[in-house]
């Protein structure tokens, strides 16, 4: 009976995988008749859909290696995602910040997930709490990098005086962090 379930799971995702690549052929066609130039904008799917896979593969899996696989997909996938934004965007710069979504963020909305199928609280506060840092990084950096700093042409027009003021603005930040928990 074990070995029949087996079969039938893993019959399952050949059967997934088959939908997968018939959607993709079809998608892929489609866009060569109508010019879309898949080498142009479509190789980051060449990263998101196996990330997905790993993914998807992770979730299925038994603890512990399925954990494990879950965060290597989630961030494979997310890698694929900034991938997609910076080759659209033309803005590849914002990799000095874009890391924070990959490594704590990405892991963090994988641990979430996989904690969530498999009913552990603290997984998914753990997750939450590394998406949330991962998150403020990516805001915090991008603010520095593109407003301060001007890396994407978006600057404040402080030209040689961003440099000094996101310094200025972050000592500000640890002096008072530190004046503030010294009270505690």
């Amino acid at each position: 009976m074990n070995d029949q379930s087996d079969n039938r799971g893993l019959s399952g995702v050949f059967i997934g995988l088959g939908v997968l690549l018939v959607v993709l052929g079809t998608l892929f066609s489609v866009g060569q008749a109508a010019g879309f130039e898949l080498g142009r904008f479509g190789w980051p799917f060449f990263v998101i859909v196996p990330g997905l896979v790993v993914f998807g593969v992770g979730l299925a899996a038994s603890d512990p290696p399925g954990g494990r696989i879950t965060l290597v997909g989630a961030a494979v996938t997310m890698v694929g995602l900034i991938l997609l934004y910076q080759n659209a965007a033309d803005h590849f710069e914002s990799w000095a910040y874009a890391w924070a979504l990959v490594f704590p963020t990405s892991t963090g909305l994988g641990r979430m997930a996989y904690g969530s199928l498999r009913g552990s609280k603290e997984m998914v506060a753990t997750g939450g709490r590394m998406a949330a840092i991962g998150a403020a990084l990516f805001v915090v950096g991008g603010f520095f990098f593109e407003f301060a700093i001007g890396i994407g042409g978006y600057g404040l027009g402080l030209g040689g005086y961003g440099w000094p003021l996101g310094l200025v603005i972050a000592g500000a930040l640890l002096l008072a962090g530190g004046l503030l928990y010294r009270r505690k």
